[in-house]
């Protein structure tokens, strides 16, 4: 199966691919720990993923059963954050990818938001089916 986790502006890569990207991944401490998540994806609209510092990921929601992992990088073009790439699992293994940037909020502190992707049914590839927005617990 191709995973949803995309490269940046490139193809999607293959499992294992995609846990050689993860280790070799940004995995900044300051990013690690519990994201209260809201989106508009059927079955994630108030959930919660913890980031552990090894690159894995845990989390709750009816649509998901368990984390795959995460990975960041610095926001392109010198800007303040972080893109950061969340996947969990769905309970027939397929990936459910939270792919946004984190930015600094003055009310909640460190605030994470962008699309919700999965793969289509039709073509395997990639697609957005939902936008979210998180904050740090």
């Amino acid at each position: 199966a191709v995973s949803c986790v995309a490269r940046f502006g490139g193809t999607p890569m293959r499992p294992e691919e995609e846990e050689t990207h993860a280790r070799a991944a940004e995995l900044p401490s300051e990013l690690a720990g519990g994201w209260e998540v809201r989106s508009s994806y059927s079955g994630a609209e108030e959930t919660w993923v913890e980031l552990l510092p090894d690159g894995s990921a845990e989390g709750s929601a009816r649509s998901f059963s368990r984390g795959r992992g995460w990975r960041a990088a610095p926001r392109e073009g010198g800007k303040v954050g972080w893109r950061l790439t969340v996947t969990m699992e769905d309970k027939i293994s397929s990936p459910l990818t939270f792919d946004g940037t984190v930015r600094e909020d003055e009310y909640v502190g460190l605030s994470y938001s962008g699309r919700v992707l999965a793969p289509s049914k039709r073509t395997g590839q990639p697609a957005e089916v939902g936008e979210f927005r998180a904050w740090q617990r």
